[in-house]
């Protein structure tokens, strides 16, 4: 009877331990996504961001102020410039690497909170940044919402490869989404490349057109290169 209960116990650390071992799995295949689009696209980050919102009763000056503290933004490095007004409490924030704001407005007996940080740099940190806004915010905020976008540049290619090449990059994209089971896919064309929406299930989500969507990128053509832009739910830069 002991050697059963050890054997039965061997068992279902067993498929403890595996469960555990997928939904790590599963948590790292999505942080990965725009990694897995990057690599297939042979494209290197150069810029990224994240703009989050949320509601608290905290007042506007006080939670700004915090936000700043914590997320490391009041270094000698980053000017900062703060505007106050009835209602409404502000600070702007630029250096060397990064650029953004911290707003509060009051609306009835809450306050909207707005922090907007974009940063320049050659690896994708948007993880990173958005597990330490989270951690910021904390439990003093509710209805939180993320817009997350990463910029890119592809690997130079020959100037006599027609622009018609950029679809084939889009395929190869593509096939990612539906391999990560994505649907509601759609691309059109736009003035300087193409532009895709999805519906991932990983993101906060969006209705367009009567679609779930929650995933957006754009593959562009400059003077400078050619770009992958990646937004969710959708682009928040210009492209």
């Amino acid at each position: 009877m002991e050697r059963k209960s050890i054997a039965l116990l061997c068992i279902v650390l067993s498929l403890i331990i595996l469960q555990i071992n997928v939904r790590f799995s599963n948590a790292q295949e999505k942080d990965n996504l725009f990694d897995e689009i990057l690599l297939q696209t042979k494209s290197k980050t150069v810029e990224y961001g994240l703009k989050t919102s949320f509601k608290t009763v905290e007042q506007p000056k006080k939670v700004c102020n915090y936000l700043i503290e914590d997320l490391e933004l009041n270094s000698k490095e980053i000017k900062l410039n703060s505007i106050e007004n009835e209602g409404s409490y502000s600070i702007e924030f630029s250096g060397k690497n990064v650029q953004g704001y911290i707003e509060a407005i009051k609306y009835n007996n809450e306050n909207d909170i707005t922090i907007n940080i974009s940063k320049i740099g050659n690896e994708n940190g948007l993880v990173v940044l958005k597990n330490k806004v989270s951690d910021s915010i904390g439990n003093r905020g509710k209805n939180i919402k993320y817009f997350q976008y990463l910029k890119a540049k592809m690997a130079d290619i020959p100037i006599n490869v027609a622009k018609e090449d950029i679809y084939s990059v889009n395929e190869g994209i593509i096939k990612i989404l539906k391999f990560h089971g994505t649907y509601n896919i759609e691309t059109v064309n736009i003035n300087n490349g193409l532009s895709t929406i999805a519906y991932t299930g990983r993101y906060d989500v969006k209705v367009n057109n009567n679609k779930l969507v929650d995933f957006n990128y754009a593959i562009c053509n400059y003077a400078s290169g050619r770009y992958i832009i990646i937004g969710t739910p959708e682009i928040i830069t210009t492209y």
